[in-house]
């Protein structure tokens, strides 16, 4: 019985790996940033080097484990074109807006059912901007599909369920992007074995002669980011909420809901997505964040502080979550707003403040910023009759404990933080483990490993000076 999962998750500005047993319990972790590409971006080059770093840093660290199974998901709907030779062209990454409206087929024939791929508008910028290198591109694989590959699995798209194949690709909407689908693999569902690591991908990966990963290992589908970290989060029955905070943030909540609810038009009008769940028959309604975690990335650069770590950060920006006395005079950071004056000089001013005194107030009206922008979100879908009272967190946020703890304040929602924060990392190993026989079903598999580390409930004084507070925003 296969005992410890290698599992590998590629953010956009960083890849987390780690080795995880059958148990839910980290055996070895690595995060790894990117070096830039040609482009000045990350490439599918940069993914592979940050690998090949992981894999290193979690074999200084456990160098007598070799996984049993691999599988790997990754940021969507990001896609990796692929040439002929196995050349990886630059990746169109989701959050970069390049991307093409659908074309009609005719001047006066409106298309039926607007398409809903995710996916197609990109390749269709390529085709009109990049000419030559969609001529080149032989598929369009998402990034975990592609790493999968270069491991030795076949070249397939992962779909999370059956009822997500019109949010990835069919003959209907290429048509109506007017691109190629023979450009597009054929689908797999996540969870299948789609191939082993090959004795090239093998050698790819020694160091010093030693391989860290073992020939005809077995390589398991994982599917987009956000899903897996459903999964990682046991987020898997009506009711359960799911907050995924990274780049950006979103709050997920597993329903039991029809499609012609999905599609009603006031949920679209109000920012709340409905998307089919990984559990067949079940959907996934949530609440998209955009720039959350990017917005206090910038502030960090703004302030010339990216060399402290984030605890020590935020331990300055939060001495106690209860001392809200900090908080009495800073309003949140408009969203939109710049973040420095010039390129030297924060900006210590807002709209809603005279004044911001120091480099410390302007990151806690950031944090103000999140917190209202989460708060909003939860509002958002109760609204809609998806009420949100505690929520399992997933993300680089869900490590620091007073940031927790001022977050379930300032929202009035129960955090539970599980032992594997990273909730990409948990999924895959959950699904590796169904996969390879361990468990029969994904809830099985989250019943045995996946546990809540701690729990952050809102504090009465705190929480009701927060309630005031945002009242007058």
């Amino acid at each position: 019985m296969a005992g410890i999962i290698l599992s590998a998750d590629i953010g956009t500005s960083s890849l987390k790996a780690a080795l995880i047993d059958l148990d839910g319990r980290i055996v070895a972790f690595s995060r790894q940033a990117y070096d830039p590409g040609a482009s000045g971006l990350p490439d599918a080059g940069s993914w592979e080097r940050a690998f090949a770093r992981a894999l290193e840093h979690i074999h200084a660290q456990a160098p007598a484990c070799a996984p049993d199974g691999i599988c790997v998901s990754g940021n969507g709907p990001t896609l990796a074109p692929l040439a002929k030779g196995g050349e990886a062209l630059p990746p169109l990454y989701w959050h970069e807006g390049r991307k093409n409206p659908p074309q009609e087929t005719s001047p006066d024939q409106e298309i039926p059912n607007p398409p809903r791929s995710f996916f197609l508008p990109h390749a269709a910028w390529l085709k009109e901007n990049a000419p030559a290198d969609y001529e080149k591109t032989t598929l369009f694989l998402s990034p975990h599909e592609w790493l999968s590959f270069r491991l030795g699995a076949q070249a397939l798209a992962v779909l999370p369920s059956a009822a997500y194949e019109p949010y990835f690709w069919d003959d209907d909407q290429c048509r109506f992007f007017a691109v190629d689908r023979a450009k597009f693999p054929p689908f797999v569902k996540m969870g299948s074995v789609i191939g082993t690591v090959s004795a090239e991908a093998a050698a790819l990966f020694a160091c010093g002669g030693a391989s860290r990963l073992r020939t005809g290992t077995p390589i398991i589908a994982g599917g987009t980011d956000f899903i897996a970290a459903l999964v990682g989060t046991g987020t898997l029955k009506p009711g359960d909420v799911c907050d995924r905070a990274g780049s950006s943030e979103g709050i997920n909540i597993c329903a039991a809901i029809c499609a012609a609810i999905c599609d009603a038009k006031p949920a679209a009008g109000s920012g709340i997505r409905a998307l089919p769940h990984v559990k067949e028959g079940l959907w996934n309604v949530g609440k998209i964040i955009p720039s959350s975690g990017r917005l206090f990335e910038s502030y960090r650069r703004a302030s010339g502080q990216e060399h402290l770590s984030y605890e020590a950060h935020l331990a300055e920006l939060i001495p106690s979550a209860a001392d809200t006395g900090i908080f009495k005079n800073i309003a949140p950071l408009a969203p939109d707003a710049p973040l420095l004056h010039s390129a030297q000089e924060p900006l210590l001013h807002s709209a809603q403040e005279p004044l911001l005194h120091s480099v410390q107030e302007l990151g806690r009206s950031v944090l103000c910023a999140i917190g209202l922008a989460v708060r909003d979100a939860a509002a958002a879908l109760e609204r809609h009759g998806f009420p949100v009272k505690e929520m399992k967190v997933s993300g680089g946020q869900a490590k620091n404990a007073r940031w927790n703890q001022l977050k379930a304040d300032m929202t009035g929602i129960t955090l539970i933080i599980p032992e594997i924060p990273d909730g990409e990392l948990a999924g895959n190993a959950v699904i590796s483990a169904v996969a390879l026989g361990s468990a029969g079903s994904l809830e099985e598999a989250a019943a045995k490993m996946i546990r809540a580390r701690e729990v952050y409930e809102p504090q009465p004084a705190a929480a009701a000076f927060w309630d005031d507070r945002f009242k007058t925003v």
